[in-house]
């Protein structure tokens, strides 16, 4: 995980929005961090990872396989960007536009 800058006031999602997108950032409990790039060996872990992982749904009717960057807040002050994720079809309504 990157390194937190500290700030009295919390950051959020709304914050977030405005922040440059050639860096990936994430908020936790308010405290901004900047995700460095992956290395090869963590993308290719992803990449098969994902492959296997997104045929196994596929096949099983069980939801969607998505990838970074997607955000996925769980609070105004709580915004990550997970590399994989799976969202079973009961939940797929939990996707939105911004």
């Amino acid at each position: 995980m990157g390194t937190a800058v500290k700030r009295s006031i919390k950051f959020t999602y709304e914050d977030y929005l405005h922040f440059s997108n050639d860096k990936r950032y994430e908020i936790i409990d308010g405290e901004i961090y900047m995700v460095p790039s992956p290395g090869e060996a963590h993308q290719d872990v992803c990449a098969n990872l994902a492959f296997v992982l997104r045929v196994f749904v596929k096949e099983n009717a069980l939801g969607e396989v998505y990838f970074a960057p997607l955000d996925v807040v769980f609070s105004e002050i709580d915004v990550v960007q997970p590399d994989i994720m799976f969202i079973s079809k009961e939940r797929l309504n939990i996707i939105t536009e911004r």
